[in-house]
């Protein structure tokens, strides 16, 4: 584990690059030609007849591309729009660590508290809430775990993977000395924000979030909007024929909360972004917490993007984080999904796709390159 004056040194560096500063000695040239090397370079990819990506970029607050490419859905030929909602995956963390901290915002909680306090499962004794945010608990994954042997007609919930917590006490590590990726922690932060604050997930971030900032169009998936999502995108990848084949709507164990299940689009993801940038979801001191390091050094994402190789990184809150930027990844059946804020220059930057090419074809560091050429001193 790292030594925790270094985390706290780095901490505030990055969290000090985190902020919105009005004078910046860079500038990104040439928006056309810019625009003109994005557009060749997914349209490569992506087209009429197969599924779409979307991108959005904006630099110093000012939006430079937004733009779709390809079908939301492939087999009635529908494209898709900046409108079109894509499924987050994990991206879907971000949000979910927002909410917990609005309640700490609020005096409701704090992050250090264990979980034992709200949930009295022997599992949850020496575990803190940030903690299960940064996958450093030691906890087994139960969404996995429930997920895995799931074979009622129900759809899973919550409850369920909150009644395997109950249950079992099976660890994997003592509680902040590893790093181990783990869906069921969010299943947990999902419940306690639902019993702390009395409305269901989706209502509270709605009113803490989504509503304050103009996110009319985003949802989480539930019983009564599952595989029916407005402006849904289809999931696809290619079978052993390169057909595109869907597995739309998702199997009954995969309709979980709060580690995925929420769609978004482009307009309102970039209002999301915005926001970031000008502390306008939490207080000043919540804010800074959202970029800050958490976990040992990791690599979680550096097969996608290869300046994350051989640097250290950490995770926070749904992010990992550089000493200069945070990035966000959604990767799953038919999700490959890229947001990437950076700290030192006012780059902000997200791509949703309904597909698999986006990390086969290792388009976030070609995206990334260009958009880098035209940033100049």
């Amino acid at each position: 584990m790292k030594n925790p004056l270094l985390l706290l040194l780095i901490g505030l560096i990055f969290t000090s690059c985190g902020k919105s500063k009005k004078n910046h000695t860079e500038v990104l040239e040439d928006n056309n030609s810019l625009a003109v090397e994005i557009d060749s370079l997914f349209n490569s990819y992506y087209n009429d007849d197969g599924p779409a990506a979307a991108i959005f970029i904006s630099y110093n607050g000012k939006e430079i591309i937004k733009k779709t490419y390809g079908l939301r859905n492939v087999n009635n030929g529908e494209k898709a729009t900046n409108n079109t909602n894509f499924n987050a995956g994990s991206m879907t963390k971000q949000f979910t660590a927002i909410g917990i901290l609005k309640l700490q915002d609020e005096g409701k909680l704090k992050i250090t508290d264990t979980v034992y306090r709200y949930f009295s499962y022997p599992i949850f004794k020496n575990v803190t809430i940030e903690q299960l945010i940064s996958h450093t608990s030691g906890i087994a994954d139960a969404d996995r775990i429930v997920r895995h042997s799931w074979n009622s007609s129900d759809l899973m919930s919550i409850n369920d993977v909150m009644d395997w917590y109950k249950n079992n006490d099976i660890t994997k590590f003592s509680p902040g000395t590893q790093f181990s990726y783990n869906n069921g922690a969010y299943c947990v932060l999902v419940k306690l924000i639902e019993d702390i604050s009395g409305k269901p997930f989706s209502a509270y971030m709605n009113e803490v979030v989504f509503d304050r900032i103009g996110m009319k169009n985003t949802y989480f998936v539930s019983e009564k909007n599952f595989g029916k999502i407005p402006n849904m995108a289809v999931s696809y990848e290619r079978d052993s024929l390169s057909n595109w084949v869907s597995n739309d709507p998702y199997d009954f164990s995969n309709a979980l909360v709060g580690p995925t299940g929420l769609y978004s689009n482009l307009n309102d993801y970039s209002k999301y972004l915005k926001a970031l940038r000008q502390y306008q979801i939490l207080s000043e001191t919540s804010h800074e917490l959202i970029f800050k390091p958490v976990s040992m050094d990791i690599e979680l994402h550096s097969d996608n993007m290869q300046r994350l190789k051989d640097k250290e990184s950490f995770y926070s809150m749904g992010w990992e984080v550089t000493d200069s930027l945070a990035v966000s990844a959604g990767a799953g059946f038919g999700i490959n999904n890229w947001s990437i804020f950076k700290f030192k220059r006012p780059l902000s930057l997200v791509i949703f796709t309904n597909n698999d090419i986006l990390f086969k074809e290792n388009l976030v560091d070609k995206t990334y390159n260009i958009i880098d050429r035209y940033v100049k001193n």
